[in-house]
């Protein structure tokens, strides 16, 4: 879903977008307008039916939506009153997460709103039951938390986990079982791997499939999830095959765990 498709379905047309940069001032904006009375508006200005979409910048490529407004007089020269224009996009003031396929720039007209794709949804404050992403080593995800991490596309830790491939080691928490995989695939991210174990329980590896047919998807909530070492996504295959090897001899896994090769 991209932000051109969102406009659509407001049956907005006419709209700039205003892609504000990271740690905008909070003395400059809240989540429901300007703190100012008049803005200073260098393009695309328009009285009256053009909708400004405002959004914060998070990094380079990423932002969040804030709010519309509309300019409804010009004060002096470049300078503009406004007022809130409201949407149901409003409901997601900093919860809706853009990504650009392009660098950082503030002023984008329709033909760049395509540009802006949805990467996450953010559930309000107070829902999430997942820990902010730290660092690596601190990982340590149940499957519920890993469920919830995927599903609403977190973006702390989809920005580290697309990023990298991994050796990982998944815990079934009822048995003291543990299996050792790892994301190597050229195409592939950590993020990636561990979607297919949010979506399937299983992630396709024999044993945790005969665990899944036995047993039924609750026996999974007591399955742990955690990063063993991490790699650029540039790492050739046979050297982080050759460090799930490693792994899987220090710990035993085929001898005693989940791995069957």
């Amino acid at each position: 879903m991209t932000l051109e498709q969102l406009m659509k379905m407001e049956n907005i047309d006419d709209y700039y977008i205003w892609w504000y940069g990271v740690n905008v001032d909070s003395d400059y904006m809240s989540d429901v307008g300007y703190k100012n009375e008049t803005l200073s508006v260098d393009k695309g200005a328009k009285i009256g039916s053009r909708i400004y979409v405002v959004l914060s910048g998070i990094d380079g490529s990423r932002s969040r939506y804030k709010f519309m407004v509309k300019l409804t007089e010009c004060v002096e020269g470049k300078s503009y009153k406004w007022e809130r224009y409201y949407s149901s996009l409003d409901q997601y003031c900093n919860r809706l997460i853009f990504k650009c396929s392009r660098k950082f720039s503030f002023y984008n007209s329709p033909s760049t709103s395509r540009d802006f794709t949805v990467e996450a949804i953010i559930p309000p404050e107070g829902e999430r039951t997942v820990d902010q992403f730290i660092d690596y080593e601190s990982v340590e995800l149940t499957f519920p938390q890993l469920q919830e991490t995927i599903s609403n596309g977190y973006v702390d830790y989809y920005e580290h986990l697309s990023c990298v491939k991994a050796v990982y080691m998944i815990i079934d928490g009822n048995t003291g079982k543990q299996y050792i995989g790892s994301a190597y695939d050229q195409t592939d991210s950590l993020w990636a791997r561990w979607k297919n174990y949010a979506n399937t329980y299983h992630g396709n590896n024999q044993q945790l499939i005969e665990l899944y047919n036995d047993n039924g998807p609750e026996y999974f909530n007591k399955f742990k999830y955690i990063i063993l070492h991490i790699f650029p996504k540039k790492t050739p295959v046979n050297e982080i095959v050759e460090s799930e090897s490693k792994y899987k001899r220090r710990y035993l896994t085929r001898e005693f765990g989940l791995n069957s090769n």
